[in-house]
């Protein structure tokens, strides 16, 4: 079992990363969540790096997963445990809600919380806090957030991609950031392009 990685990074994007150890390039499927820690500038490409990985084995399929927090590998290995919930449905998960948050919302019985995630119906959302339910203890599901550096949930991802795309533009980021603000509170849902779209016509 592969349990972490330390190398230099070689590329990354929103769902995937490559390694290079020793000569030896690894693949390695992420989260929104890892990807946001992948975006400081001192994990930039080129740099070496350090994540913890997941090695999934199915018949002749092998398959390689990287989180940045531990809790993260923790809670993706829960997840795949539930029927009917495979690596990529977990992933999908993760890149949506927060491993806090899936800990908390399974600890609340919070159906609601995993509905937001697309594909994920009612009956999923229950199988998922009914079959984990007991595997969560109150000392997970309360572990204080604000100790960890961490951007949360999928809005603050697209919130900081924004940022940088009008930083990229030439403007403020004092003056885009409060912009956002108003934009994301009226428009949770929108993508990151709408709300380029919709800073240029308050401009």
């Amino acid at each position: 079992m592969i349990t972490h990685l330390r190398g230099k990074l070689i590329e990354k994007n929103k769902s995937y990363l490559i390694i290079d150890c020793h000569g030896v390039g690894y693949h390695i499927h992420i989260s929104l969540y890892t990807y946001s820690f992948l975006l400081e500038k001192e994990r930039e490409e080129g740099k070496e790096i350090s994540i913890y990985t997941y090695l999934f084995i199915k018949e002749n399929k092998h398959v390689l997963y990287g989180f940045f927090e531990k809790i993260e590998r923790e809670i993706f290995s829960y997840l795949i445990s539930v029927n009917g919930i495979g690596p990529s449905s977990a992933i999908m998960l993760l890149s949506s809600i927060t491993p806090y948050e899936i800990a908390e919302s399974i600890y609340k019985n919070d159906v609601k919380a995993f509905r937001k995630v697309k594909g994920i119906g009612t009956k999923t959302a229950q199988r998922i806090i009914i079959e984990l339910k007991d595997k969560f203890t109150k000392e997970i599901s309360n572990r204080k957030v604000e100790n960890v550096k961490f951007l949360g949930s999928t809005s603050d991802l697209i919130k900081k991609e924004a940022l940088n795309a009008l930083n990229v533009l030439g403007f403020s980021p004092t003056v885009s950031k409060n912009v956002l603000d108003d934009i994301l509170n009226e428009h949770p849902e929108f993508s990151v392009e709408n709300i380029i779209k919709e800073f240029l016509k308050k401009l």
